[in-house]
């Protein structure tokens, strides 16, 4: 049996799904009304209208809502109304209605019936009594635009009733004022008689009217004057010609009334207004228009006339598009005009579709009883579906629907309702009844010819009917799937079923894919379309064609998750172009590297250093032959190998390079892992790509989406499935490979540190040796271990044998040829096998030396005091040398340390049993009979009498002593100060002295050397008794030690009064001579009349010229000329100031002025070579002084004698 004899009717037959409110042709009628599918919800609200109808109660206005989505059967439901109301079409439609509601069990709960038979059946006896005119008609095409928005319902409603009264619908002012008052006078039939006799021209048609009206007004006019001689032609014609009507609800409702006056009871008129809220649009004017008409005719007309309206929405949602509170707005009233609702939202397509079209002969319905049977334990196998998407769930369920499956009218609707969202498909194609019913017809129609037991797979419901919906966005978006999957060789067909598939399930809502995902397991179900191939085998195919496509980037996966199925996407135009852009980015190692590096370090937590017993290691990664962490050589390196270039972990660990290696053999599983190897590259891809400057703002857009993709890829597969591969790969330690067992079970960073730890102890197998609580592993431990004092019993008794960690060091120096410098120690020892930290081989090397089995030198000095080793070997390692210790004889130590004694008068601390203690405490600045204190002490005291040439014994001993610390080795030191023992005695002898010296005598000695200096020029004027004694107190200034300080006290004081003496008397005579040449000058002045306060105060000049203490000083200022010229030179300046001026008066004139008498002084040439022995050698140099003055007089100068 083929699918096509299983229906009721011809599948062949044409099926129009989209009903026309104003398309009445007798083929089309009979077809709406055979095929109109009565649900429970139809039935309800013919009941409601009709009933309204007939009895208008308990309604108080005539307004009818109709409301549904776009598809779900307004109109036709609006044409059902009509055709049980037409008298032609009534009897068809009415027997119908009443044999749907009569096979209902008023019992059946699955029926929601609110009235019984007998109700109906009576609306349908008084239906074909009642004269009911019906004026169907969509308001967007019978609307004029020319005509004022606020009184659109208006016009159309007005338009529909002249139609409906004969007249022009078209032009109400045409019809108002010619037709109108035509027919009042019983002359409008002969008036469209004329015009047909005269012009053959058809009135009744309103566009021939129209032109008849634009070309020959006046004609037409003439006419109707003359069969209407009272009607006035001017006032019609200009009315016309302005189109003027004075239109009004109210007039509206007074004509209706009017028509309606001479009707019986029950006689109904019922405007039937299609697609009502697409044509108010959210526009508040139209809304209130429609209010206020149907206010107005349920006053007028009562229940005579009805206006029943469609449309998208309920009154509500109208309202809120017209902003229009409904208890705050008066204008909220409408929902009280429109009692009578019936919506048809919650009509199911599907239901509508099986009666419609998938309806079964009831001859066919056993054999497919019988199918069901054979084949329902196959179904929830092969039709493996989300939970709210159904298979058969029952005979009857399967009989209604098959060859198709309940799960498809859902999945399609939400198909066609996305793509009308996406704008793939135009507004006609959405999930309701009109597309449900075209889509199912047209694929059961093409599978008419298939054999019973075949099943439709939804992949099919993609037919030319759904391909001749998709606008140009929808079918660029699958028909570069398409051509992919025609290249599929393996299997094109199926290919391109499966991209037929994806394309319609990827594009649903994205709270459908919620439900719906595009998983493989879905994508399989959807193309099941017989129960006995395997599914395995058809989801296996399915797989490899999705590989493909993800391959050539028509479609993507996307990581599951919280362990739920991938899903797969399907890309834009634009993700094409980027998903190709991205697949031809060429990645690198390099690129691979720094990925894996933020995935694996990340997870393991792995850190550039590891601490492993005493000490941190230095810890470097390799990926991809890429090194991390450190770019130095470091202890250990971690690689993370991702080749799959050995056939075991064991050959690997034969032929691993390098001890330190640490490998986490990655490479079998990763390479095997296809997913994951195939999705880390695309990712390395997208990286690289996102590097590159975006091309334009939905390129930018894109690249954001791909970047997000990744990293959601990143976080849902590639790092989860590296972290599984890293906890369960193989490790391999250097030569060998770790046990599984001996990890634990452990993942990540515990994994790592705990391959980590046994890589390092196969490595540093003496690591132990030190990592003891008694070992320092800080600087402060270490200074504080190297300053504790040798205790007895510390090194010998139980103490004598050597720690392991010693004998290792030692048994290294003894190797050594010479001295061995420290730093190379402690290098030694941080490599394998021991690791030891350098504080812990300093620590050990310490050890040794306390022991006496080694000896420090520091920058070739071979004695190192314990404070300098402790201060400085962790800074300066280098520095410090080590030697085998010489033992010094006991008999040396001995004597040195009484001979120490002897020189410094004390032994403490001292220590026979410890050559080198005895050595640095000899020396070091810390004893108080230390060298270095006893050196600094002297050189104090020697700095700070530098001047003084008594510290030539400081100095000495200094000297000595610094000879002895340029002695390095103990023994010679030792040797060399017993040698110097006693110049050794005699100096420290002589530099107390000398110190006591400084303290005690100082002063006096300071103050004789300062009573020479001052008084050298008077030494000269000393009597000759006391000259040895000037001669002697001389020599202190260079004298050296010792120096009797008490004898050149008494010549200083022997000294001071002879200098004092002579003093006073050259004091006297200065005096003398001052105050002899002051009483002169005295009586000078009184001679010339000058008062002798121009005088100089003798006192204050006498005290002056006797203050100096020089004696030659004080001999040179016993003489007085320069004071008396001085003086004599005031008392001539004062004498010319008081000499009278020249008297001037007008009858006598000025005398010449007399010659300015200039005074100088002089100095005459007093001395004789040869003394005068005569009177005539007398008269002789008195001559010479009398020329002398004479010239000077001569030459205009007055001359006066001062000396």
């Amino acid at each position: 049996m083929k699918l096509k004899d299983l229906y009721s009717k011809p599948i062949e037959r044409a099926v129009n799904p989209a009903v026309s409110a104003t398309k009445f042709d007798e083929e089309t009628q009979r077809i709406e009304i055979q095929e109109y599918v009565f649900t429970d919800e139809i039935l309800n609200g013919l009941f409601r209208i009709l009933d309204a109808i007939k009895n208008n109660k308990p309604y108080d206005h005539v307004g009818i809502w109709i409301d549904g989505y776009y598809g779900s059967g307004k109109s036709h439901f609006l044409k059902y109304l009509d055709y049980c109301i037409t008298p032609s079409t009534q009897e068809a439609a009415l027997e119908r209605l009443l044999a749907a509601v009569k096979v209902i069990d008023p019992l059946d709960a699955s029926h929601a019936i609110q009235f019984d038979y007998q109700q109906m059946d009576s609306i349908a006896k008084w239906l074909k009594k009642a004269t009911i005119d019906t004026c169907i008609f969509n308001l967007e095409t019978s609307y004029d635009n020319s005509t004022d928005k606020k009184k659109a319902f208006l016009h159309v409603f007005w338009n529909e009733f002249n139609g409906k009264r004969g007249f022009n619908k078209f032009n109400i002012t045409l019809a108002q004022n010619l037709e109108k008052p035509l027919s009042e006078k019983g002359v409008f039939e002969a008036f469209k008689q004329r015009i047909l006799e005269e012009a053959d021209a058809d009135w009744n048609d309103p566009g021939v009217a129209a032109d008849i009206i634009d070309q020959e007004l006046d004609w037409v006019l003439d006419i109707a004057v003359e069969l209407a001689p009272t009607l006035d032609k001017e006032s019609i014609r200009e009315r016309i010609i302005r189109r003027d009507t004075n239109m009004s609800i109210d007039r509206f409702a007074a004509e209706l009334a009017s028509f309606l006056k001479d009707k019986g009871e029950d006689y109904r008129l019922i405007m039937l207004a299609d697609e009502v809220s697409q044509f108010i649009n959210s526009e508040r004017d139209r809304y209130l228009n429609l209010q206020e008409i149907i206010t107005k005719l349920s006053e007028a007309c009562g229940n005579k006339i009805w206006i029943a309206c469609t449309a998208q929405q309920d009154l509500s949602e109208i309202m809120d598009a017209c902003h229009i509170v409904e208890e705050q707005d008066k204008e909220g009233k409408i929902k009280g005009r429109f009692e009578v609702k019936v919506s048809l939202k919650g009509t199911q397509p599907e239901v509508i579709t099986q009666k419609r079209i998938l309806e079964k002969k009831e001859e066919v319905k056993d054999d497919l009883g019988d199918l069901y049977d054979r084949t329902k334990a196959s179904f929830d196998l092969q039709f493996k579906l989300p939970t709210t998407y159904n298979g058969y769930e029952s005979k009857e369920d399967f009989i209604a629907y098959y060859p198709f499956v309940p799960y498809q009218f859902k999945l399609i609707m939400q198909v066609f309702n996305s793509f009308l969202n996406l704008g793939y498909v135009a507004k006609e194609v959405k999930g309701n009844e009109r597309s449900i019913i075209k889509v199912i017809h047209a694929t059961a129609k093409a599978n008419k010819e298939a054999e019973l037991g075949r099943f439709i797979s939804f992949d099919e419901l993609y037919n030319n009917m759904f391909e001749e919906g998709l606008q140009a966005r929808g079918q660029r978006a699958v028909n570069n799937a398409e051509q992919m999957a025609r290249t599929y060789t393996a299997n094109p067909q199926l290919a391109l079923k499966v991209a037929r598939v994806l394309f319609m399930i990827c594009n649903i809502a994205t709270d459908d894919q919620l439900i719906f995902p595009a998983t493989l397991d879905n994508i399989t179900s959807l193309l099941v379309n017989d129960v006995e191939t395997p599914r395995l085998n058809i989801k296996n195919d399915v797989e490899k064609i999705i590989e493909y496509l993800c391959d050539k980037n028509i479609i993507r996966r996307e990581q599951g998750k919280q362990g739920a199925p991938d899903t797969y996407q399907f890309y834009s135009e634009e993700e094409m172009k980027v998903a190709s852009l991205i697949q031809s980015q060429q990645v690198d190692t390099n690129t691979q590297a720094e990925q894996l590096r933020e995935i694996f370090l990340k997870y393991f937590n792995v850190r550039n250093k590891e601490q492993y017993r005493t000490r941190s290691f230095s810890v470097g990664a390799v990926i991809k032959q890429r090194s991390f962490l450190t770019s130095n050589a470091p202890d250990v390196v971690v690689d993370f190998m991702m080749d799959n270039d050995y056939d075991s972990a064991a050959m690997l660990a034969l032929q691993n390079s390098a001890q330190n290696r640490l490998v986490f053999y990655l490479g079998p599983q990763f390479m095997s892992h296809k997913r994951l190897y195939n999705s880390f590259y695309w990712f390395c891809q997208v990286q690289r790509y996102m590097s590159t400057p975006a091309t334009n703002a939905d390129n930018a857009e894109t690249r954001k989406e791909f970047e997000k993709r990744a990293s959601e890829m990143l976080q849902t597969l590639i790092v989860p499935e590296f972290q599984k591969i890293l906890d369960t790969c193989h490790v391999v330690s250097g030569l060998s490979e770790i046990d599984e067992s001996e990890l634990s079970g452990k993942r990540g960073a515990e994994r790592y540190s705990l391959a980590l730890q046994k890589h390092l102890a196969s490595i540093y197998k003496f690591a132990a040796f030190v990592d003891s609580p008694q070992i320092p592993r800080n600087s402060e431990a270490l200074k504080r271990a190297i300053l504790r004092p040798i205790q007895p019993g510390d090194y010998d008794g139980m103490n004598t044998e050597l720690l392991d960690a010693e004998k290792h060091v030692e048994n290294y120096l003894n190797k050594q040829f010479g001295e061995t410098n420290v730093s190379d120690v402690t290098a030694k020892f941080q490599k394998a096998p021991y690791g030891w930290d350098s504080i812990c081989t300093l620590h050990i090397i310490n050890e040794l030396v306390r022991r006496r089995r080694r000896d420090y030198s520091y920058a070739n000095n071979p004695n190192v005091d314990p404070a300098m080793v402790a201060s400085r070997i962790m800074v300066e390692t280098n520095k410090f040398t080590l030697r085998a210790a010489v033992a010094i004889p006991q008999e040396i130590l001995n004597q040195f340390a009484e001979t120490w004694k002897e020189i410094f008068g004390t032994g403490a601390g001292l220590s026979t049993s410890d050559s080198s203690q005895m050595f640095r405490t000899c020396r070091e600045y810390e004893n108080d009979y230390g060298l270095e204190r006893i050196i600094k002490s002297y050189n104090r005291t020697a700095n700070e009498y530098a001047q003084y040439p008594f510290v030539t014994p400081l100095r000495n001993a200094v000297e000595l002593f610094e000879k002895w610390m340029m002695e390095r080795d103990p023994q010679k030191f030792f040797c060399l100060v017993i040698a110097d023992k006693e110049m050794a005695k005699t100096a420290i002898d002589v530099c107390k002295e000398v110190i006591a010296f400084t303290q005690d005598h100082m002063e006096n000695y300071k103050g004789v050397i300062k009573f020479v200096r001052e008084n050298r020029d008077n030494f000269d004027y000393i009597p000759e008794e006391l000259k040895e004694q000037v001669v002697a107190i001389k020599e202190i200034e260079t004298l050296q030690w010792p120096i009797r300080v008490r004898e050149y006290m008494k010549m200083k004081n022997n000294l001071t009064g002879a200098i004092e003496q002579v003093k006073a008397e050259i004091r006297e005579q200065i005096s003398k001579a001052y105050q002899d040449t002051y009483e002169q000058l005295v009586a000078a002045c009184e001679a010339e009349g000058i008062s002798t306060s121009i005088l100089s105060d003798v006192r204050a000049i006498i005290a002056a010229k006797t203050a100096s203490n020089s004696i030659p000083a004080l001999k040179n200022n016993v003489n007085t000329d320069a004071f008396f010229g001085e003086q004599a030179a005031r008392i001539q300046r004062k004498k010319a100031e008081l000499a009278p001026k020249p008297v001037v008066t007008p009858d006598k004139p000025a005398a010449p002025a007399a010659p300015k008498e200039k005074t100088v002084t002089v100095q005459l040439r007093t001395r004789t070579i040869t003394p005068l022995k005569s009177e005539n050698e007398v008269d002789k140099y008195l001559a010479d002084l009398k020329d002398q003055l004479m010239k000077q007089i001569k030459d205009g100068n007055s001359v006066m004698v001062i000396k």
